[in-house]
This record gives structure tokens, sequence and C-alpha cells, in this order.
């Protein structure tokens, strides 16, 4: 069975991404945490596929939980793939730049957060 950690302080995104998912993937368990603080830790218990880490979150930021990661030499080839509400061209660069696999603008509807789903099932799920 394939694991996916969504990290993100919005209840209602993680559970409308772990919800579509789901629908998109049969073999799937999908862990969730509500920060930043606990998903090192968590990797390395759980290991799973893909992390996907919200941006802005209080206590630590996606963006230092992603260094954490990338720095840690067990978890720094683990494909990680931000998300976040911005659609700034500068925390798109910066996603690359420090070494996530892809950046997505959280959507605004079941649909699209379907699509979204699909896409990280083609590009990561399918592909490990």
């Amino acid at each position: 069975m394939n694991k996916l950690l969504i990290v993100d302080d919005s209840e209602f995104d993680r559970r409308m991404l772990a919800s579509a998912l789901r629908r998109n993937c049969i073999d799937i368990e999908i862990i969730e945490l509500a920060d930043g603080r606990d998903v090192v830790k968590t990797m390395r218990l759980k290991s799973p596929k893909l992390t996907v880490l919200d941006i802005r979150m209080p206590s630590m930021s996606g963006w230092d939980v992603l260094d954490d990661i990338k720095a840690d030499g067990r978890l720094s080839n683990h494909n990680v793939v931000m998300m976040s509400g911005s659609y700034s061209n500068q925390d798109t660069e910066l996603a690359v730049t420090k070494g996530a696999d892809a950046f997505y603008t959280k959507p605004h509807s079941l649909i699209d957060y379907g699509k979204i789903a699909n896409n990280m099932k083609t590009a990561f799920i399918d592909r490990i």
C-alpha cells in the first residue's frame, strides 16, 4: 500500500485533497498532519512515498519543513510537492530552487482537487 503524507493547517484542504486522492488511487493510505513540527519524524516512522506540504502554516512553514527534509540524508531524495493558496511566481520558483518536485496552487472546487489528485497519481504515485 502506498502511503502519502499531507501537511496543512487547514483541515478543509487536507480533507479535500485526501478525498480526491482516495477516489483516484485504489491502494493508498493517507497520513495527515496539521503542522510541520513532526513531519520529519513522521516520514521516518511511516515512510510515505510522497509528501504534500502547505507553505504557510503556524509554528513551522512548509519552506522550513522542506529544508529539513532535504537536509536529512535519509529523506533528501523523497518526493515533496508544495501546495499553497499563493499564485505567486516567486513561490513556484522558490519551490523548485529548494528541491520540491512540484508546486500546486490550492484549487477552489472539488473537480479541481480531483484534477490535482489525478496529476499527483500519474506523476508520483503510479511511478514509485
